[in-house]
């Protein structure tokens, strides 16, 4: 279980897949998780993808396999966590390499390749907003005040099933799936959760993208809660190399919910690249 130490008693997790044939120079790919969430929830992209990539799943902060952290509001913020990824390229000497996040995770990559250009040479986003928008704000809230004050009311798990049934997940999903994902989601500290929940509420890339040189993939669901046209728009008219594929959805979801779909997609983009 690979632990980098990215800060005084903070201890960042990742883990490799590498079923590559051994005398090939396969390039590497990460796939980063977005918001509460830990690299296990790719479990389903590893085994169509390792074979041909060294696969690089990192969690972020304080979430599933990394260190605890005591004091969120001082130690997690979007450049920790950037700084984070750089450090584990730089440790397992993988650069440049291929990036893929889901939702913030997204967020991360479009930062990340904007301000280290030379670590990502081809990146895609999978359902990634360039900001929440108001009206998810206020889905997300549940009738309280905000977001945040759900969380605390509710309990993380309760907040996780009731955004995932209107957001997240169709009303045909395997419900053993569901109940995976609030177990799996509320296994991290609340206070970290609720922390991320504010981060990502507040998070806006949008300065960042004009800046984004490596070809680049936008993978969103036809008509998701969260990444809405407009901001699907803003994608197209200030990334010089996009493409944009959608799936057939109305969730958020897509890289759990159609995952063959979402792979294929990433597997012929990068394809093209190489």
């Amino acid at each position: 279980m690979p632990l980098l130490s990215v800060a005084p008693s903070i201890q960042i997790h990742y883990q490799i897949d590498d079923f590559t044939n051994p005398w090939d120079d396969r390039p590497t790919l990460f796939l980063q998780h977005g918001n509460g969430r830990s690299g296990a929830f790719w479990y389903k992209w590893v085994p169509l993808l390792a074979r041909d990539y060294r696969i690089v799943r990192v969690d972020m902060r304080g979430l599933g396999k990394s260190s605890p952290i005591e004091n969120p509001s001082a130690d997690i913020h979007i450049k920790d966590c950037i700084s984070d990824l750089v450090k584990v390229i730089e440790e397992i000497k993988c650069g440049p390499i291929y990036f893929c996040g889901e939702s913030m995770g997204g967020i991360l990559g479009i930062i990340l390749a904007a301000s280290h250009p030379d670590l990502i040479k081809g990146l895609a986003l999978v359902a990634t907003p360039v900001f929440i928008n108001q009206s998810m704000k206020s889905k997300y809230s549940l009738g309280f005040s905000s977001r945040l004050e759900a969380m605390h009311k509710m309990g993380i798990e309760e907040w996780v099933y009731q955004t995932s049934v209107i957001a997240r997940f169709p009303p045909e999903t395997n419900p053993q799936l569901l109940k995976w994902y609030v177990k799996e989601f509320s296994k991290s500290a609340p206070e970290v959760l609720i922390h991320y929940s504010d981060l990502v509420n507040s998070a806006n890339a949008t300065e960042f993208l004009k800046d984004i040189h490596c070809p680049t993939i936008a993978i969103m669901p036809s008509n998701g809660p969260i990444t809405d046209p407009a901001q699907i728009q803003l994608l197209e008219e200030k990334i010089p190399q996009l493409k944009v594929a959608t799936i057939d959805s109305d969730f958020h979801m897509i890289h759990l919910t159609h995952v063959e779909p979402c792979v294929e997609i990433v597997r012929e983009f990068l394809a093209n690249l190489n």
